[in-house]
């Protein structure tokens, strides 16, 4: 037999081998592509439920329920701080929502809900900050939460009971700190709004605030809205 025609059916079984190989690959990544899109589905269904039942501009008491198809869904500790100069002129624990799922999270902090990929974080709702005529308004939404961790499949409820106060502060120009995981989305967004930012750390627990620095303002309005929060199945 010629060296052609042993050639034949080897050629066939490699090309059958790499046929293979292309499939099984093809295969995992279709996997990893549906997996991930559902991970991404589950992020956003979970960021709009949270804005819904978070929601500060109400009062009394609402209920919200939530579905996990999986992942997991935390209290953390949070605050915000506002500063007169160095100083610290308010200080309020406002308490954080986060949601896990693979390399995604969902964090909500007083009043702003964040996405973030694994590989960068985006604002999916702004915080209640803002200036005008060198006035800054703060709304501080705090979530008076117990600690809690709910895992795994299943359907969360988020009960609040809203209320509220307002404070005027005076000095020679202020600022605000915000407690968070994710620094750089808080400092794009006050920088966007003119504000000077640094990092600090006031307390021991490891979490740095993005301090946004608001130099020509002269009166602060600090809106507290209280939702005391309760998450359970």
């Amino acid at each position: 037999m010629s060296d052609r025609a042993q050639s034949a059916p080897i050629g066939v079984a490699i090309l059958l081998a790499v046929t293979v190989v292309s499939l099984s690959a093809l295969t995992v990544t279709v996997g990893s592509v549906v997996e991930d899109g559902a991970t991404e589905a589950e992020a956003r269904g979970v960021a709009a439920s949270m804005d819904a039942a978070l929601d500060p501009e109400r009062s009394g008491r609402h209920e919200r329920r939530l579905a996990l198809h999986e992942g997991r869904l935390r209290t953390v500790d949070r605050s915000l701080r506002v500063l007169d100069g160095p100083d610290v002129a308010f200080e309020r624990p406002v308490g954080g929502l986060v949601f896990t799922a693979g390399q995604r999270q969902v964090r909500y902090v007083t009043g702003a809900t964040i996405g973030d990929t694994g590989n960068g974080a985006f604002l999916h709702a702004a915080p209640a900050v803002s200036v005008r005529d060198r006035t800054l308004f703060v709304g501080v939404t705090a979530l008076d939460a117990d600690a809690v961790a709910v895992d795994g499949t299943g359907t969360v409820t988020l009960r609040t009971n809203v209320t509220h106060d307002r404070r005027r502060l005076s000095g020679q120009g202020y600022a605000v700190a915000v407690e968070t995981r994710t620094p750089a989305v808080w400092e794009r967004w006050f920088d966007d709004m003119g504000a000077t930012t640094t990092r600090r750390t006031f307390d021991d627990d490891g979490v740095p605030s993005v301090v946004a620095r608001f130099p020509d303002t002269r009166v602060v309005y600090v809106f507290v809205h209280e939702l005391n929060l309760e998450v359970g199945r």
